[in-house]
């Protein structure tokens, strides 16, 4: 729902600004418009980012649940184990001596 909202804000001001350019609302193309279409952006492009770190903690939380749910074992150890196929072991390798 958010991020829609934020797509049709965007789309608001660009049609809306591009018809008033179309049929020469402003006279003069440099004028500054003081309806502030720059407030318009930015509170479309807050939306767009809110909608997308809530998709990203959405994501987070449900591959955190499944994997407490489902109990997944990896290969990885317990804190502070090392596993020995985890370390690149190179054959002819001579340690220099103290």
């Amino acid at each position: 729902l958010v991020s829609v909202l934020a797509g049709i804000l965007m789309l608001w001001a660009t049609t809306s600004e591009s018809l008033h350019i179309k049929h020469k609302f402003h006279k003069d193309l440099n004028y500054a418009c003081p309806t502030a279409k720059t407030g318009l952006f930015g509170g479309a492009a807050f939306l767009a980012l809110d909608s997308t770190l809530l998709w990203l903690v959405c994501q987070m939380l449900t591959l955190n649940s499944r994997a407490d749910y489902e109990e997944e074992e990896d290969s990885s150890g317990d804190y502070g184990q090392v596993l020995t196929t985890d370390l690149p072991i190179e054959t002819g390798h001579q340690f220099p001596k103290a």
